[in-house]
C-alpha cells in the first residue's frame, strides 16, 4: 500500500494563496498531524495555461523555503503540473519541457510530483490519434516515460496522477467501467497513486463499497480528492458542516483523503481540523461540535449552521417559520456585528447574505420590491420581482 496522504489541496479555481498563507497552512497541517500539501492552483499560470514556461528563480526560491518548512513538520510536499490543455503526446520538445519543470520541483525539495490531466477534453488530440490506442494509454505511457527520465536525473520521485476521468460521474452511461481507466491502469507505473473524487465531482458520500471498483482496479493506490467544501463553482456560497458520510474504512483501503477546500485561509484551517478528526476516527458530529465550541459565538454559529452544512442539503422547512426566522436573524446579528476575527471577516459576506435572504422571506409588497432592488444583482432582482 502506498503512503496514506491526508492534507490540503491548493487546487481550486479563482484564488491563489500567498507564500505567507501557505506557510500558515503548513504550520496548521503539522499541528493537526496531517501529512501532505498538494500545490496545484488553477490560477498559477505556470502550473496550467503556460506550463511550458519555467518558473522564475525567485518563485523557485520561495517554493524551496516552503518545502523546507513542510519537511520540519513531516509534511509531504507534492508539486503539481497540469499540461493537458496544450500537451502534444508525440512532441519531443513538450516532453523535455515537462521533464525540466518536474526536475526543477524536485530540486526545490518536493517529495512527490503530481501530473494533472483533469478538466481537459477526454479524447486524444488529433495529431496524436495514430500514436496511441486511447487517451488512457497515452497518459499511462507518459507517466512511465516521465518517471524514467527523472530517475536518470537522480530523482526517484513518488508520482501521483489526476486522471481525465476522475469520478464515476464521467464514466459514459451504459458502461460498467471506464475504458480510459482500464487503459491507464494497464500502461502506467505500478506504484503511481491516482486521485479520485468518488461517485461525483462533489460527492455527498464516500463509501468503501461505492469506490471499491476503482480501488480494486488500481490496487489500492487511490487517494480521494474531496471537493465537499469546495466553493469555486459557487463562490457566493460557503460550506463548513461536519465532515460526515465518509467511511472510516477508506483510511486503510485507499491511499488517503485530501481536501480541496475554499482558498480562504482561516476557513480552510477550520476544515482541516475536521479532516484531522476523521483521520483519528472521531465521530463527525462530535468533532464538528468540538471545533465550533472553540470559536466565539459558538451558540449562534450552531443556530445558523443548517444553512452552511454542505452542497445539496436543504434546511428543514420549519426553519423558515416566522418564529425560527426571528431566532436565526438574532443569531446572525451577533455574528455579523459583534463577532470580530479573521475567520469572521471571511464568513461575513455569507452570513450577511443569509440574513438578507431570511428578511426577504417575510417582506411583502413595496417593501419587498425595495429590498430586492437593494440587496440583489439586477439579473436576480428581475427574477425575484417576477415571482411576487
Amino acid at each position: 500500500m502506498a503512503i496514506g496522504y491526508f492534507g490540503y489541496i491548493e487546487g481550486y479555481y479563482g484564488r491563489l494563496l500567498s507564500w505567507d498563507e501557505r506557510l500558515v497552512l503548513a504550520q496548521c497541517l503539522g499541528h493537526l498531524q496531517l501529512n501532505a500539501y498538494l500545490y496545484a492552483p488553477k490560477e498559477d499560470p505556470y502550473h496550467r495555461r503556460q506550463w511550458k514556461i519555467p518558473y522564475p528563480a525567485e518563485w523557485l526560491r520561495q517554493f524551496s523555503a516552503f518545502t523546507d518548512e513542510c519537511r520540519k513538520s513531516s509534511i509531504h510536499t507534492v508539486a503539481g503540473i497540469a499540461p493537458g490543455l496544450s500537451y502534444d503526446y508525440t512532441s519531443k520538445n513538450d516532453f523535455i519541457a515537462l521533464v525540466k519543470k518536474c526536475a526543477a520541483f524536485m530540486d526545490t525539495g518536493a517529495q512527490a510530483l503530481c501530473l494533472l490531466m483533469d478538466d481537459i477534453p477526454n479524447v486524444l488530440p488529433k495529431p496524436c490519434a495514430s500514436a496511441f490506442s486511447s487517451l488512457g494509454q497515452a497518459h499511462g505511457k507518459l507517466l512511465c516515460a516521465l518517471t524514467e527520465a527523472l530517475s536518470r536525473r537522480g530523482h526517484n520521485a513518488r508520482m501521483l496522477f489526476c486522471p481525465t476521468v476522475y469520478t464515476d460521474q464521467f464514466i459514459e452511461k451504459g458502461h460498467a467501467f471506464s475504458p480510459y481507466l482500464a487503459d491507464l491502469a494497464a500502461a502506467m507505473p505500478d506504484d503511481t497513486v491516482i486521485f479520485w473524487t468518488g461517485p461525483q465531482v462533489i460527492s455527498d458520500k464516500l463509501t468503501l463499497a461505492g469506490n471499491a471498483a476503482v480501488v480494486r482496479q488500481f490496487g489500492g493506490r487511490v487517494c480521494l480528492w474531496d471537493n465537499i467544501y469546495a466553493n469555486d463553482y459557487c463562490p457566493n456560497r460557503l460550506f463548513f458542516g461536519p465532515f460526515e458520510k465518509r467511511d472510516f474504512a477508506l483510511r486503510g483501503a485507499s491511499s488517503g483523503i485530501m481536501l480541496n477546500p475554499t482558498g480562504l485561509l482561516h476557513t480552510d484551517m477550520f476544515l482541516l481540523s475536521l479532516l484531522a478528526a476523521y483521520r483519528e476516527g472521531q465521530d463527525p458530529q462530535s468533532a464538528w461540535q468540538a471545533a465550533v465550541a472553540k470559536l466565539p459565538y459558538a451558540k449562534e454559529l450552531i443556530t445558523v449552521a443548517p444553512f452552511f452544512n454542505a452542497p445539496r442539503i436543504s434546511p428543514p422547512k420549519k426553519l423558515l417559520s416566522h418564529v425560527s426566522i426571528k431566532r436565526l436573524r438574532a443569531a446572525l446579528s451577533r455574528l455579523i456585528w459583534e463577532w470580530k476575527s479573521p475567520l469572521q471577516r471571511e464568513w461575513y459576506p455569507f452570513l450577511y447574505m443569509l440574513d438578507s435572504d431570511l428578511a426577504l422571506v417575510e417582506k411583502r409588497g413595496a417593501e419587498r420590491t425595495a429590498w430586492i432592488e437593494k440587496k440583489y444583482s439586477p439579473a436576480l432582482a428581475t427574477l425575484l420581482k417576477g415571482k411576487q
